[in-house]
């Protein structure tokens, strides 16, 4: 690329993609001799309705947030600016291509695939929801996969910063992100990591069942679907996907966000456990234990030639040899309903997933039939199979969660503060930290709902301790009383942090 631009110290040197609102870049970091992701945001662009000033305020707020998720799934943050009329943010460069391009070519996983796709995405989610920092964009765009078969999810705090978490209208496009909008996003909510959690349930759907939940054509058609369909009241859709995984994708996709799947760990969980369970489909790979990374590469790019020892080989052949002659000996014998094909007792999945680039499954214990089978022996008593096994059904979370536990503050407490939803911390300096209930929930300006911060929402009713603490300043403490029937629905917690003396 010709006149390759710099933002800062970075250096463009290749476009990898382009949008609506703007273009990635790869990019070099020339202090440090490190390859770079350069996220170029025009802050002109037709969907940008605030000033240039407040936008850039905004967003690098965000790119401060997001830069302190530290998880392996989470793509790094490693810088963020403006340059004239454009916004960029510097990140980790991951070679591989995202979720988009790969459905995009056809290239769609298996069930159980999609399912520990989907947790390790459920896992970088749940890092950053402890640290109270919400998506609010999740699409298989902002989905990465490296050659290796990781998953790394990218743009955090990019939504929410130039306004895409509400625009529904965008310069360029009909339906793109609002199709995984949650719908108290579309309804213009407060949202909590419960929305993003409904988006990854889009996802998951669309991986399973190659469409979309909400198949729209227009923003209008698309918001009254979100808000009111079941994608699943289609009898053809459970079909296709089975009764456990239809219950579980009704629990990721409910509309009242007290009734999904409470927190992002059991959403991984409950994920994994279903993709343990799950037999392949007609047509599919062995399930789970194959890998993200063993789909076609992209076109243009050869697969990896793999070295096979020559002994596993000739005893994997010898073993492959001792099933031919097994089948043609009990090829008339139904095997008892509950039971392995080859005789053995069936044993489930683990849970635990390989993934090691095309490596075949190690061969179960007692799959491999005895050489001493005859035609002539007596055949076993047949056992009438049930047609079809009891689902067993994945139960939405309890709409009412317990109450938070109430840890033992550390006096004095400077004031208290009774509400009925949430609050916000007017806090002097408002780079102070605030601890809720002994967890990092953020700065104080991101919980102040000015220039860009919101307001916190308290969960369920109950007692809360605060903590309020900055570098050189005396760490405050208040209490704040969650109740339904308070006169305030928001808390203000308005103090000033004393200077430590010298």
């Amino acid at each position: 690329m010709s006149g390759a631009p710099s933002y800062g110290r970075y250096r463009a040197l290749a476009e990898l993609g382009r949008g609506a609102m703007g273009v990635v870049y790869r990019g070099v970091d020339p202090q440090l001799d490190r390859p770079v992701a350069i996220k170029v945001i025009s802050a002109r662009a037709g969907a940008v309705t605030v000033p240039v000033e407040e936008l850039e305020a905004r967003f690098l707020r965000e790119a401060k947030v997001a830069a302190r998720i530290a998880h392996p799934g989470v793509v790094t943050v490693f810088d963020a600016g403006r340059q004239g009329d454009a916004l960029y943010i510097v990140m980790e460069l991951v070679e591989g291509e995202s979720l988009a391009q790969r459905t995009a070519r056809g290239a769609y996983p298996s069930r159980g695939e999609a399912l520990e796709l989907c947790a390790r995405v459920a896992d970088a989610l749940g890092a950053a929801h402890a640290l109270g920092v919400v998506h609010r964009d999740i699409k298989p765009a902002n989905i990465l996969i490296a050659p290796d078969g990781s998953v790394k999810v990218s743009d955090f705090g990019v939504a929410k910063a130039i306004g895409e978490g509400s625009e529904l209208t965008r310069t360029g496009t009909v339906v793109g992100s609002p199709a995984y909008m949650s719908p108290e996003q579309v309804r213009g909510e407060a949202v909590d990591g419960r929305a993003d959690l409904f988006s990854l349930g889009v996802v998951l759907y669309e991986l399973l069942l190659r469409r979309k939940p909400f198949p729209a054509d227009t923003i209008t058609t698309l918001i009254y679907q979100i808000l009111n369909n079941d994608p699943l009241a289609d009898p053809e859709a459970l079909r296709e996907v089975g009764d456990e995984v239809g219950a579980f994708l009704r629990a990721c996709l409910a509309k009242d966000p007290r009734q999904r799947v409470a927190d992002a760990g059991s959403w991984a969980t409950m994920a994994r456990s279903l993709a343990a369970r799950l037999a392949p489909a007609a047509g599919e790979t062995t399930g789970p234990t194959r890998v993200l990374a063993a789909v076609a590469p992209p076109a243009g790019e050869p697969a990896p030639r793999r070295r096979v020892p020559v002994l596993p080989a000739a005893i994997f052949g010898l073993g492959l040899l001792a099933v031919v002659v097994a089948l043609l000996l009990l090829r008339r014998t139904p095997p008892p309903a509950g039971e392995a094909l080859l005789g053995g007792p069936a044993v489930a999945p683990t849970a635990a997933v390989e993934l090691s680039q095309g490596a075949a499954p190690a061969p179960t214990a007692g799959a491999t039939p005895t050489a001493t089978a005859t035609p002539t022996r007596p055949a076993p008593t047949p056992v009438e199979a049930p047609t079809q096994a009891p689902p067993v059904v994945v139960a939405p979370p309890p709409t009412e969660p317990p109450p938070p536990p109430t840890p033992t503050p550390t006096p004095p407490i400077e004031a208290t503060f009774v509400c009925s939803s949430g609050a916000e911390f007017h806090v002097n300096p408002e780079e102070a930290e605030v601890t809720l209930n002994g967890r990092m929930i953020g700065l104080a300006d991101d919980w102040d709902d000015a220039g860009g911060g919101r307001t916190w929402i308290f969960e369920h009713p109950g007692t809360y301790y605060a903590r309020l603490s900055a570098a050189g300043r005396r760490t405050a403490w208040v209490k704040l009383v969650v109740e339904p029937g308070a006169r305030d629905e928001v808390c203000n917690v308005d103090l000033k942090l004393a200077k430590i003396k010298r």
